[in-house]
């Protein structure tokens, strides 16, 4: 098989010029960006064809200035009860759990600029840094307000730390974040998970595994 690369464009990487291009737009803090992307490289990874996932920013609460439980503001902005939230966060548990991916309840969420800035730092060196960042905050080790731990995410990801938080010390690819979020919103998104295959099919929310692999094969074939 030939996998799934995730990292910087085809234009940008001559290598990967007969590969499907995958640009996937997501939330560090959105559990089904988070669960969608990892059915996606596990779809890519199950096809013959070469896959670059390219990384977008979408951020769901530009405005957030503060940090806070996470079951305490899904209760606030939906109104729900601490036992719907955590029947809700079970069924989540249990998407992840199948993917081997870590899932707590006990985690916070704050603004995701910053984080998505170091993602955006990190793919011009040609690493991928977004999901480091969140496996650290669905796993609730990782503090986005932190950039210690944001810079401790990167460098085990493989990007020099000091250079991570130089980047978090500035206003560094702040542009490229916002510039990305209006592309999806002119694509027709509303909110993330959104996935564009092949730059022709436009995947709203977490498809399942099946449904990616599908597309995937289909913009292969061209």
């Amino acid at each position: 098989m030939a996998g799934a690369l995730v990292g910087p464009t085809v234009t940008e990487t001559q290598q990967t010029i007969s590969a499907v291009r995958v640009d996937a737009w997501a939330d560090i803090v959105c559990p089904y960006c988070y669960i969608g992307e990892a059915r996606l490289v596990a779809a890519a990874d199950s096809i013959e064809a070469p896959v670059v996932i390219i990384p977008r920013a979408f951020q769901l609460d530009p405005e957030r200035t503060t940090t806070e439980p996470v079951q305490a503001y899904l209760g606030r902005k939906f109104g729900s009860d601490a036992d719907t939230l955590h029947a809700q966060h079970e069924q989540l548990a249990g998407m992840a759990e199948e993917l081997g991916l870590p899932f707590v309840e006990d985690r916070t969420v704050s603004n995701t600029l910053d984080a998505h800035r170091l993602v955006a730092a990190a793919e011009d060196l040609g690493l991928v840094v977004r999901h480091a960042i969140q496996l650290g905050h669905f796993s609730g080790a990782l503090d986005l307000s932190s950039p210690s731990d944001l810079a401790d995410a990167a460098a085990a990801a493989g990007m020099d730390r000091d250079a991570a938080l130089a980047v978090l010390a500035s206003d560094e690819h702040a542009d490229m974040v916002l510039a990305e979020q209006r592309q999806a919103t002119e694509l027709g998104a509303t909110g993330v998970p959104f996935t564009v295959i092949g730059e022709r099919f436009g995947i709203p929310g977490a498809a399942a595994t099946e449904q990616y692999r599908d597309i995937l094969t289909q913009a292969a074939a061209g």
